[in-house]
């Protein structure tokens, strides 16, 4: 008979008896969270799928062991394993994963962070609300370029194409866990991928602010986070009226060294249609070191130096691709041309990294756990921001390295 994946309903109870029973093992074998991390993301596909066991071990062996290793592939993996391991040949696991759906993976990923975050949640993880990126990213692509999941793009790597992920991430010290991650083919409305996302984000975490990059900068998504009450901020696209806004401001302030000039002033998307169609948010305009930029937001009534802060704080937001660099470092190979399986193996790269997240969660002593949190005072925006920009009286490192995670992984699993 061909093998078919089952998929099974998980219900509350299992997810609650499952993170009872992790949480407890993180406490009592603490000299060793990368192997109890290890097991608890094998323990979640037993639960996701209602096949044997023995069988979705050799199947999803390879899947995480190419994250582990160095320059890894299923292939590799399976070419290095097979005996030792009794795994299946690389043809027909190939044919099998390739069974999987797209939804399959993003279901594992989200039955993954359900249970982590509760397993969290038990091990004192604070949530007065966090500040969140979301970006696009593009894997390289050399194949057919034809193929629905491929899209163009600025050339990276000796290539147009690549394949495109919609990505949100927690972008605090201590806690950069991935929340989700959707594929884009050349088909998808990126804006309702983007409004999906942030309502499925909102139902695991608190979420104070979202920082966007200059591509989510316009209408569209403006008034998707206005619509769900959400705050933003991000870099606004040029256009003629910021042109000469910019040239306005050089005109008119004299700075001395180490000074700032910052303007704030209301601007409408659309305003030379019908009201119903405008949308208003709040222009912030920076104006240091002989450079401008330009910002908006949806939060009013701060004054200049809390609007300063916001600015400063939007910085952070290269936690997101901070992510992105980690990722290239669990990222397997592979030349299929099959989109299930690469989204897959995205989707089961974020998840290692976010195990390696999660032990270095659990190894930081409880004043370096989330370094920020006792900043926050309390749940508002400006608090939260603040937060962002105060010195903490040391820097924030892993305990254990993403190449050194790997390593104790690998030793781990073999």
């Amino acid at each position: 008979m061909v093998f078919q994946f089952l998929v099974r309903g998980v219900s509350k109870d299992e997810v609650k008896g499952l993170y009872k029973r992790f949480s407890k093992a993180f406490r009592k074998r603490s000299n060793n969270p990368v192997e109890v991390a290890c097991e608890l993301f094998l323990e979640i596909v037993f639960l996701y799928f209602d096949n044997d066991k023995e069988k979705l071990y050799k199947l999803f062996f390879p899947l995480v062991m190419a994250n582990l290793i160095e320059k890894g592939s299923i292939h590799s993996v399976i070419e290095e394993f097979r005996g030792p391991k009794g795994l299946y040949s690389w043809s027909y696991t190939y044919r099998v994963l390739n069974m999987l759906s797209e939804d399959d993976s993003l279901e594992l990923s989200r039955l993954y962070r359900k249970v982590v975050f509760k397993i969290l949640k038990k091990l004192g993880f604070k949530n007065k609300g966090f500040c969140v990126a979301v970006d696009i990213t593009a894997r390289p692509f050399y194949g057919n370029r034809n193929l629905l999941m491929v899209k163009g793009c600025k050339r990276k790597a000796g290539t147009n194409y690549a394949i495109h992920y919609l990505t949100a991430s927690i972008i605090e010290e201590g806690v950069r866990f991935n929340l989700l991650c959707f594929p884009i083919s050349s088909v998808s409305s990126v804006s309702a991928e983007f409004d999906n996302l942030v309502r499925e984000v909102r139902k695991m975490i608190p979420v104070k602010i979202w920082f966007l990059d200059r591509a989510f900068g316009n209408k569209e998504y403006s008034k998707i986070l206005k619509l769900l009450r959400y705050k933003f901020i991000m870099p606004i696209t040029r256009n003629s009226k910021l042109k000469e806004l910019k040239l306005n401001v050089k005109e008119q302030l004299v700075l001395e060294k180490d000074e700032y000039g910052l303007v704030t002033m209301d601007y409408v998307f659309s305003e030379d249609r019908a009201e119903e169609y405008q949308l208003k948010v709040k222009l912030v305009i920076l104006y240091e070191d002989g450079e401008t930029f330009f910002f908006i937001t949806n939060i009013y009534g701060l004054s200049m130096e809390e609007y300063y802060y916001l600015v400063e704080v939007y910085k952070y937001r290269f936690g997101i691709e901070t992510n992105y660099r980690v990722d290239n470092i669990f990222s397997p190979f592979t030349c299929s041309v099959k989109a299930t399986l690469r989204h897959l193996l995205m989707q089961i790269s974020l998840i290692v990294q976010d195990l390696w997240t999660l032990v270095n969660f659990l190894l930081h002593d409880k004043k370096k756990k989330q370094p920020r949190e006792k900043h926050k005072a309390n749940y508002s925006i400006i608090n939260i921001v603040k937060s962002r920009i105060k010195d903490l009286g040391f820097v924030w490192r892993p305990i254990i390295t993403a190449v050194r995670f790997k390593r104790q992984a690998e030793k781990t699993l073999t």
